[in-house]
């Protein structure tokens, strides 16, 4: 028997909740968790606790420290999928809109927060954030093929932007979102833009 792959990334930002409600409803599937591991050793737990009081021939999920915003983390993820093959379902867990430290919440004129981030830190939170999109969609296309794979989907953060960089990268992935959808749907996969809780209710309602 075939046993398909569900490819998580970014599980730095994953609330336990979710992945321990992904591992539940998905017993016959692989889970396989990227991202930065020491950020996530609370998740890590609650997980394989799940796992291991769960049923009898649960899957063990797998762990992997690979972040798709760097060269070498992207390419440890596109050799990871396609080892992982077939891939049903790709979730890329977005990091908070906001850079840390961000300015002053939108609306509030011209006063300037003492905790205004670097340039460096800007952009460097602006940079990962994009490439983790774009690089993530891309490696997910390259190995997904219907009817075994749904599509891939992106979560977003739980809390709306407070700074101006986060509202655009808010708009940014909303709208690549909306514009990338029919060439996905073209291939027979689904691209969708939501919030956690969204994801694992549709999910739960398809227990595999």
């Amino acid at each position: 028997m075939t046993i398909a792959s569900c490819i998580w990334i970014g599980i730095e930002h994953l609330a336990i909740d979710v992945a321990v409600g992904a591992v539940r409803s998905h017993r016959h599937t692989r889970q396989v968790f990227c991202g930065g591991l020491a950020a996530a050793e609370g998740l890590r737990a609650a997980v394989n606790e799940q796992t291991s009081t769960g049923q009898s021939g649960d899957l063990e999920p797998e762990w992997h420290d690979a972040d798709p915003g760097t060269i070498i983390g992207a390419g440890l993820l596109s050799d990871l999928l396609r080892q992982r093959s077939p891939v049903e379902e790709v979730v890329l867990v977005l990091p908070p809109w906001d850079a840390r430290h961000h300015p002053a919440p939108l609306g509030t004129g011209g006063e300037v927060s003492l905790a205004v981030p670097s340039l460096e830190v800007t952009l460097d939170h602006t940079r990962g954030f994009v490439e983790s999109v774009v690089m993530s969609a891309a490696a997910a296309r390259a190995v997904m093929s219907p009817p075994e794979s749904i599509g891939m989907t992106i979560l977003s953060p739980a809390t709306s932007a407070q700074s101006a960089l986060g509202a655009g990268l808010q708009a940014l992935t909303e709208t690549w979102t909306y514009v990338e959808q029919s060439s996905w749907q073209d291939q027979g996969l689904q691209l969708a833009l939501m919030q956690p809780a969204q994801w694992l209710s549709e999910r739960a309602s398809t227990k595999r």
